[in-house]
């Protein structure tokens, strides 16, 4: 039987995150795999909660696999997506009602 090389989901996120370079991450050491990452991502303060949210939802919601990690991640953009339009949307709102009140 071939048992098919998963890949490393760790390293992947590491490599895409913009910055990454500047966290005080081991790519060598903390990256070696999803747990090794989100438990040093998690116990430390790694100083961007956004690198950690994506590495916790990756491990508990996406199950530590590759359809999981884009399952999680797709409806996490669709999240921030909601939440930005509805900023957008306020402030449009109010560029309106100052106009309407000069």
């Amino acid at each position: 039987m071939i048992k098919i090389q998963q890949p490393n989901l760790a390293r992947i996120v590491y490599d895409a995150y913009p910055h990454s370079d500047l966290l005080p991450i081991d790519p060598e050491a903390d990256c070696r795999d999803l747990r090794t990452l989100m438990h040093r991502a998690w116990d430390d303060d790694i100083g961007d909660s956004l690198f950690r949210f994506l590495v916790i939802e990756i491990v508990e919601g996406g199950e530590s696999t590759l359809s999981g990690a884009i399952r999680v991640i797709e409806r996490a953009r669709d999240d921030v997506e909601a939440v930005l339009q509805a900023l957008i949307d306020a402030q449009a709102h109010r560029h309106e009602r100052s106009k309407a009140h000069v």
